[in-house]
């Protein structure tokens, strides 16, 4: 049940907000964005929650279609399908354009494509603006505003007036000089994690005066009393006591930077991985990025098989699996890093093109892991893995950014 007479935020869901759901539930009815969260939600008991969905009937649906598709229709004009193959072939430099991206295929597909795009756009928009009518929505609060629904969701409280804020469910660590997705953010303020986040920001053009550092709020779980010890995580996850646990961060193809070469550079970066393993005696556990396709979990089960290394392969459990962990490897400069140096476990990235970790912090590998590894593992706990930890976390050693994040919210969102 709701209680109309509080204000209400709207949210989109994930790991870096959910922590914090019961906080901001004593202060508004979160509408949720997400189906799946909304379910959640109720789940948890959140107290006023409820979907956007709430607001989707027939003619919310079939006023999205109209517009999308009297939008899209002007695609077909001559000047604007000519305009569309023309920056088509200029992105390719007018050489090597797949067959269906050429004219006529391109625009055999391309407005119902974009068609289809703005029905949805139209339809989350219909229901926010229905949102707006019914109740008073004190502010917004996104862990992304750059993927379309967010970006709609953020668009449309900025239009009217309502408090936007973005808490980034990561730090980005792109260095190139061109564009990335992750440059952008068009909500009216942040709530970063640490003083890198700030910096990285601000330097990309976010104004200093709009971004407040809060700390990262799904990190506040690993700082409670109750912290895993490590024989309680091996323990669970069946690793001898006495074993060297290395653990392999993997990715998955989704660099948001103009670049190629990912399967390549991946398949090098397994490939070592499994070198050092052998090299280090150790048993191997290969932590997945969630990102990563279905089915995949066995590709790496062969992996360990063909090169007689003993392991396991998960998606989940990162809380046991660095817990029990001796050393991490990462491909490419990943936030897990984070999560490692907020226990003290030491760790090691192989480096990706155009991005990479400030120093001091997770030591980079050139072309010999296993000498990395015996590096990182020297190094001081204090000096590098709290510091590196404080500057992406500024929580860190204590938590409470949800308390923080919460004050914010409530101070932007009224």
């Amino acid at each position: 049940m709701t209680d109309e007479s509080r204000p209400v935020l709207l949210m989109t869901g994930g790991h870096t907000t959910q922590p914090l759901w019961p906080h901001l539930a004593e202060t508004y009815d979160i509408c949720m964005a997400h189906p799946q969260m909304t379910q959640l939600m109720a789940d948890m008991g959140i107290k006023g929650a409820f979907g956007i969905q709430k607001y989707l009937n027939s003619d919310v649906q079939e006023d999205a279609v109209n517009t999308a598709y009297a939008m899209t229709a002007k695609l077909y004009q001559p000047e604007v399908s000519a305009s569309i193959v023309n920056t088509i072939a200029n992105a390719f430099n007018g050489d090597g354009v797949p067959e269906n991206l050429r004219e006529p295929q391109v625009m055999q597909w391309w407005p119902a494509m974009v068609g289809e795009h703005l029905r949805q756009e139209v339809l989350l928009s219909n229901m926010l603006n229905r949102l707006s009518i019914d109740r008073k929505v004190s502010g917004c609060v996104v862990h992304e505003d750059v993927t379309p629904d967010a970006r709609t969701i953020v668009q449309f409280c900025n239009s009217r007036g309502i408090a936007t804020i973005h808490i980034p469910h990561a730090n980005c660590y792109y260095i190139g000089d061109g564009w990335d997705i992750h440059t952008e953010s068009i909500s009216a303020f942040i709530a970063a994690s640490g003083e890198y986040m700030r910096d990285w920001y601000v330097k990309w053009g976010y104004p200093a005066d709009r971004i407040t550092i809060t700390g990262m709020p799904q990190l506040d779980s690993w700082y409670s009393q109750h912290r895993l010890s490590k024989q309680e995580a091996r323990r669970v996850l069946g690793v001898d006591q006495d074993a060297f646990l290395l653990i392999y961060a993997t990715s998955w193809g989704q660099m948001t930077s103009t670049r190629g070469g990912f399967d390549e550079e991946f398949s090098d970066s397994l490939r070592q991985v499994m070198e050092t393993a052998k090299e280090m005696n150790a048993v191997l556990c290969v932590k997945m990025h969630p990102g990563e396709g279905q089915g995949q979990e066995q590709g790496y089960l062969d992996t360990l098989k063909k090169n007689n290394i003993t392991g396991f392969v998960t998606r989940q459990f990162n809380e046991y699996v660095l817990a029990a962990g001796d050393a991490l490897v990462a491909h490419g400069p990943s936030n897990i890093c984070l999560s490692a140096a907020a226990i003290g476990l030491p760790s090691v990235f192989i480096g990706t093109e155009d991005f990479t970790f400030p120093i001091p912090g997770p030591v980079l590998s050139r072309d010999n892991v296993t000498h990395a590894i015996r590096i990182a593992m020297m190094l001081d706990k204090t000096k590098v893995w709290d510091e590196f930890a404080k500057q992406m976390n500024a929580s860190h050693p204590v938590g409470g950014a949800c308390e923080r994040i919460t004050e914010f919210v409530k101070t932007v969102c009224q």
